[in-house]
């Protein structure tokens, strides 16, 4: 397809009171059908339609022809700037202009903008779930680029060194595991894939280079309160509202297995029954937990609105092992009975492992040490495959000093 280009001054939006705003028409005409296609430049000039005629600006006074001036070079430039297109691409068409047009206006847009872009996009292509995965993502990265104080973050500045900083803050402060990690990692890709690819926007490609954390389990750990520290965690006042509130949240988690991403979201309607009753946020699947009496009078306290009280803490993972450290929680891990991997330090507090997935971890495995059955659990959990359950399940041998003393009692003939 092959068009002729020609420009002309026009005048558009003209108000009530005959003002309106030089516009730079470009005339696209097919060589072989002489369809017509127009575009549109915005001068952002407005003059009276008195001082337009059938050529354009009138030049009957020194500030018009100073306008007429100033209109003429913009003609100029959009007149050299259509050549040079038509030398890149070896024609000229509405549609080439259009893309163009597009991949220039997008590129002066800062990294959260073209987040935004990306996300109306997936909004109508991928599915809620999906849509709210890359969603979490962005959050994350405003979080991030608040707490570095980047002003202007653009495509070109996304870095090995970017990368690797961002990583340290999803795992020290988001808490985030090596499989949760991975997964921000491959949206963020795809995000950085989206811009190169299908905007059209030059970037230094340094993300496809970057290496993701090992998925190998051996560097996984799981951190799991055991009766004792949970024991700490009730027994501690807080002083202020904050901490009471992390406490109340967390201690809720401890009780009924719920990962943050489910914890943001109950409110009233989640109980029925005596239950925390409602579809898992990560893998889809309805479970029914049975609430413990200390749930519900947290539930109780806040109305049964926990779900906005979460999302109000952005510090969550943070302030969780200040709680900890406050309620005594500082056992080094050379003392813990948990069997932890070799990369974190014996010295090391307990309290700085402690993230907001230890809620889970910690119910589930205290579920085993007080004797209900492993697929029960699983029907709290929402795990699928008993194998899952088998980390837990040792360590919750390991640790139940009275395992035999129940059997002898279920056995106690007399």
């Amino acid at each position: 397809m092959s068009h002729r280009v020609y420009l002309r001054t026009i005048l558009k939006n003209v108000n009530e009171k005959n003002v309106g705003c030089v516009n730079i028409e470009i005339a696209f005409t097919h060589k072989v059908n002489k369809k017509k296609t127009r575009r549109y430049v915005n001068t952002n000039q407005y003059i009276n339609t008195t001082d337009f005629g059938k050529r354009g600006i009138k030049t009957n006074r020194a500030d018009l022809i100073s306008l007429k001036h100033l209109i003429d070079k913009k003609k100029q430039e959009i007149s050299e700037f259509l050549r040079n297109l038509e030398m890149k691409n070896g024609k000229i068409s509405p549609e080439i202009y259009d893309d163009e047009i597009r991949v220039s206006e997008d590129a002066k847009k800062d990294i959260l903008q073209l987040f935004e872009i990306f996300l109306k996009f997936k909004k109508k292509t991928k599915t809620y779930r999906t849509y709210q995965k890359f969603k979490s993502i962005k959050n994350a990265l405003v979080e991030f680029i608040d707490k570095e104080h980047i002003k202007n973050l653009y495509p070109a500045d996304i870095t090995k060194k970017f990368l690797t900083d961002f990583t340290v803050f999803l795992t020290e402060t988001r808490g985030l595991g090596i499989d949760t990690l991975n997964k921000y990692q491959s949206g963020f890709n795809t995000f950085m894939d989206y811009v190169t690819i299908d905007l059209g926007i030059d970037s230094n490609l340094a993300y496809r280079d970057f290496e993701k954390v090992s998925r190998n389990r051996e560097s996984d750990t799981k951190v799991v309160l055991l009766k004792e520290h949970v024991r700490k965690i009730n027994k501690y006042r807080p002083t202020n509202e904050r901490y009471q509130k992390v406490k109340d949240l967390f201690l809720f988690q401890i009780l009924t297995g719920i990962r943050y991403s489910d914890l943001i979201r109950v409110k009233k309607s989640f109980v029925q029954n005596e239950q925390l009753s409602f579809i898992m946020y990560k893998t889809n699947k309805r479970v029914n937990i049975p609430l413990h009496r200390k749930a519900k009078s947290i539930l109780l306290k806040y109305n049964y609105n926990i779900g906005e009280h979460a999302k109000s803490l952005k510090n969550y993972n943070i302030d969780l092992k200040t709680l900890c450290r406050k309620a005594g929680l500082t056992d080094e891990v050379s003392t813990l009975k948990l069997k932890l991997t070799e990369k974190i330090s014996d010295d090391t507090p307990l309290c700085e492992l402690i993230s907001s997935h230890v809620g889970r971890t910690t119910f589930i495995t205290n579920c085993l040490i007080s004797g209900i059955s492993p697929y029960i659990v699983m029907s709290y959990s929402g795990h699928k495959k008993i194998e899952t359950l088998t980390y837990y399940m040792k360590l919750a041998g390991n640790t139940s000093q009275d395992a035999f003393i129940k059997f002898q009692d279920y056995f106690n003939f007399r």
